[in-house]
């Protein structure tokens, strides 16, 4: 796929995308680049009168690989064996079991569903997305190959979730090219939208010359457009040659339309949800400037051809061929910009801070706080040929990953002299799956395979439907349309009877009512199958009572406000990248009460089962510690707080002090 891929490219601009297979790096080639970053570091550092920071201990580097690499801190018994490996290499062992666990797949998943807003229940299309990225992250498709994949989709959802990524900013194609700019490049260029970009040389005319490779966008679905003519003429056969050049409503023409608008509307009721997951790409359709277009280079509302502006210039490009050749342009190797804003998101994604801030702000004049670096990890992400795990492997075995923290925090928008990963707070995912680490019985790294199977239902049954018999489909959208009007009828009998019982007193006038309404419910729920033959897809996700825990990636995104991913700054998928550590109050007090947080609350629970098995008050706390903080306690901390392990009251005000503490927030 992905040579075959390339092979296109080339085709359509042999100067962009050079021939290239996939190619996997062997150990040897990632500890050679692991080692070159290091030197590179090093020798930036040594220039600026800089030491590199001193290496952390095993319980500081456990726990910082399994919240940066797999997105949890570890199990009691994942501690206890890291701690029992004599292995002189036991730290790199540790990172390449991690890079290739099922928990790397579920925190990369997280980073980029937040990166994309993908909204899980966003119409149809939103399962499909999720579940489609979820899976080629975990497949280790490359990431220029997913991104061409998303930048170049059409068609309905059911047969190519990759559109999700139009479909999420359905009818706002030009915030969808502003994100897609800002995302992939790099470049902050939404300001042009609306004029000339007061920091940079784009200009409005600019801006829209290069959305203009989108310009076709129309949000129908071609399938059902096929149905409905197919269907047509098997209903409402027409002898075209009887009434040749005639047109009007009594001529062929006009009676093919209407018999196509009298099938369209018996079959609504089936298809009615397809415009709103799907999207092809229309050749007759330009991009047009807005009517208030100011500027003296163009007139308002003239047609804007596709035209890139920087990197490898392309124009005169045909309107079935611009979509095509924007994903080709964006995600060639030879982009300025494609490759290393992906390499600099990654070394932020694993240190915490990028070389180049902001990530998502470049320009041709940004100079990262270490070029030679900045230079070999864009080098590096083609070598790997833009496989996540791959790269992200080769900067978690540097020893700069090894090192303590820097000692200050950056400011805004600066990129220092790396001396040590950033000191970091959890994510709220982080945070989510490291509470289910404290008490659950059991956490599930690996998906569930829940929502792939939900998703396959639905789009075998949308397949169904698509090529189901003419008749049997006109009688299936009639018996369609006949129960949305007996709901509606229903709904409002119900609503009449809900008032009529608020204002009754107890008696049988009541009871014949409640009999009543209880018949009208069930009446909805048979009638509102009927009126969705395609099905709806129905999602739910979770709850306290479950003993498999079911990681964050593996919840329909975004939380819900009131959960505790959202308390504590995750995404509401709205704009790139928009979770945040910034501390609250409300934080502090979830830390202390909610049911999620409370890993001591009774018998029963894994803490309080494995805490009854301790033959002391030294293994109590050891067990504690190991649970909290990925390491036993030292000699200061046994003197301290062994005396309030007896009292199980003062025990647990113990425990709740350690889970609120900055030691256990924080990634150290």
């Amino acid at each position: 796929m992905k040579t075959l891929r390339r092979s296109l490219a080339v085709a359509a601009f042999a100067t962009l995308v050079p021939l290239a297979s996939a190619k996997t790096l062997t150990e040897k080639e990632v500890d050679a680049a692991a080692t070159k970053i290091d030197g590179l570091v090093e020798a930036d550092l040594s220039a600026a009168g800089i030491s590199p920071n001193a290496l952390v201990d095993d319980g500081t580097f456990l726990r910082r690989a399994y919240l940066g690499i797999a997105g949890r801190i570890p199990t009691e018994e994942e501690t206890r064996e890291f701690f029992a490996n004599e292995s002189p290499d036991k730290r790199m062992e540790l990172i390449d079991m991690l890079v290739a666990s099922p928990g790397f797949d579920s925190h990369l998943f997280n980073w980029a569903g937040d990166l994309l807003r993908i909204q899980t229940k966003q119409e149809q299309f939103g399962l499909g997305w999720h579940v489609w990225l979820r899976k080629s992250l975990a497949e280790d498709k490359p990431w220029d190959e997913l991104v061409y994949e998303m930048l170049g989709s059409e068609g309905h959802a059911s047969k190519n979730p990759a559109v999700g990524y139009y479909l999420r900013d359905r009818n706002m194609q030009l915030d969808n090219f502003s994100n897609t700019m800002q995302v992939f490049l790099g470049r902050q260029i939404g300001c042009a939208q609306c004029h000339d970009h007061p920091f940079d040389d784009w200009s409005q005319y600019d801006y829209y010359q290069m959305a203009a490779f989108g310009g076709g966008f129309t949000y129908d679905s071609k399938e059902v457009r096929n149905v409905i003519q197919r269907v047509s003429m098997d209903i409402f056969p027409i002898d075209e040659t009887a009434q040749i050049g005639k047109k009007g409503k009594n001529g062929n023409k006009g009676k093919r339309n209407n018999a196509n608008n009298e099938v369209r509307k018996t079959l609504n009721p089936v298809f009615k949800d397809f415009n709103k997951n799907a999207l092809f790409d229309d050749p007759t359709k330009s991009l047009r400037l807005p009517e208030d277009y100011q500027y003296k280079d163009a007139a308002p509302k003239s047609e804007v051809s596709a035209e890139t502006l920087f990197g490898e210039h392309i124009e005169g490009i045909s309107p079935a061929e611009r979509r095509e050749t924007f994903a080709k342009w964006t995600t060639s190797p030879e982009n300025p910009f494609f490759t290393k804003v992906i390499a600099n998101r990654m070394w932020a994604r694993v240190f915490g801070h990028g070389l180049q801030e902001p990530i998502d702000d470049w320009s041709e004049d940004s100079t990262p706080a270490h070029p030679e670096l900045m230079a070999f990890l864009e080098e590096m992400m083609k070598e790997a040929d833009y496989d996540l795990r791959t790269f992200s492997q080769i900067l978690f075995r540097t020893q700069l990953f090894q090192r303590e923290c820097a000692p200050e925090e950056a400011q805004t928008g600066t990129a220092p002299l790396v001396q040590g990963p950033a000191l970091r707070r959890m994510t709220a995912e982080q945070l989510f799956d490291s509470m289910l680490v404290l008490t659950r019985e059991e956490i599930q790294d690996a998906p569930p395979d829940k929502w792939e199977e939900v998703w396959e239902d639905y789009a075998q049954n949308v397949g169904e439907h698509l090529n189901m018999e003419s008749k049997e489909l006109m009688a299936l959208g009639k018996a369609a349309g006949e129960a949305e009007k007996a709901f509606e009828a229903v709904k409002s009998e119900s609503r009449r009877l809900q008032v009529a019982i608020s204002k009754m007193d107890n008696g049988k006038e009541k009871e014949k009512a409640m009999a009543a309404l209880r018949k009208t419910r069930e009446e909805l729920k048979e009638y509102n199958q009927q009126r969705y033959p395609v099905g709806r897809i129905e999602m739910g996700g979770g709850g306290k009572n479950n003993k498999m825990a079911i990681r964050a990636a593996d919840y329909p995104a975004p939380f819900n406000p009131a959960s505790l991913v959202r308390e504590f700054g995750g995404s509401d998928r709205s704009i790139p990248s928009s979770g945040d550590t910034i501390p609250t109050v409300p934080q502090a007090l979830a830390l202390l009460n909610d049911y999620q947080t409370d890993i001591v609350k009774g018998k029963g629970t894994p803490l309080y089962n494995r805490l009854s098995s301790a033959k002391s008050a030294e293994e109590k706390l050891e067990i504690v510690f190991l649970r909290l903080y990925s390491r036993k306690p030292d000699g200061e901390e046994r003197e301290r707080y062994l005396p309030l392990v007896s009292d199980n009251e003062t025990f647990r005000s113990l425990i709740r002090a350690m889970l609120t503490s900055n030691r256990f927030i924080f990634v150290q």
